[in-house]
């Protein structure tokens, strides 16, 4: 009898969960803000730099409301040198922008609650870009504004080519198919080659379009 009762519940558990497959595909872009954090990022010398994004996604249920959510993913992250010190020769600090271009793959695990969604992953990602627009100045106090003593020559070689970590959001999906995503990602490992600990933090608002659900066969 046992036997029975767990077969039956196993055979309505597998329909109940192929009845829920669907995938669905779109597109999303946005705005956000990124910054370097770390012991060799202290936050009076680094600020927040406003970037942009955009992604081709992927989402398949595999159960009720839950579905796994691969990306391929376009990000601009960087930030802002304020008379910056921990690096520089005596009597001379950066400041500027340094921009810093990944393409990334976030693996994202999704739960929907009506229109509500949460979602939690991984991601890797891979620096295809540096722009740089990072003085060397002059940190005399009688110098106002700062003297500029020549340009910092970052370029790509003095970064680490691939990241990872992790992403965390949620947001608003409408039954049109339109929805409205927030996502905060922040790296585990630090991305210049030198000797410092400064990692990838950023803040992402997005607005996207999902086509309608099809079963899985229906590609």
């Amino acid at each position: 009898m046992n036997k029975i009762v767990l077969l039956l519940g196993l055979l309505l558990a597998t329909s109940f969960t192929a009845d829920a497959q669907y995938y669905r595909y779109g597109v999303k872009a946005g705005g956000g803000f990124s910054k370097a954090v770390g012991s060799d990022a202290p936050s009076d010398q680094i600020n927040h730099l406003a970037g942009i994004h955009g992604a081709f996604v992927f989402a398949y249920e595999f159960a009720s409301r839950l579905s796994v959510q691969p990306e391929l993913h376009y990000s601009r992250k960087g930030f802002t040198y304020d008379n910056y010190t921990r690096s520089t020769a005596p009597e001379t600090a950066l400041a500027g922008d340094l921009r810093l271009d990944y393409i990334e793959l976030p693996l994202m695990i999704k739960l929907q609650k009506a229109a509500l969604f949460v979602e939690a992953g991984p991601y890797m990602g891979y620096l295809i870009n540096v722009g740089n627009k990072v003085n060397i100045v002059s940190t005399d106090p009688m110098a106002d504004p700062p003297i500029v003593l020549g340009r910092e020559d970052f370029s790509r070689d003095d970064f680490n080519s691939f990241d990872a970590g992790y992403a965390v959001g949620g947001g608003l999906m409408l039954e049109s198919g339109f929805f409205l995503n927030m996502r905060h990602t922040g790296s585990l490992r630090p991305f210049p080659k030198q000797d410092l600990s400064q990692r990838n933090l950023v803040w992402q608002l997005a607005i996207g379009y999902m086509l309608p659900a099809s079963r899985p066969g229906n590609w």
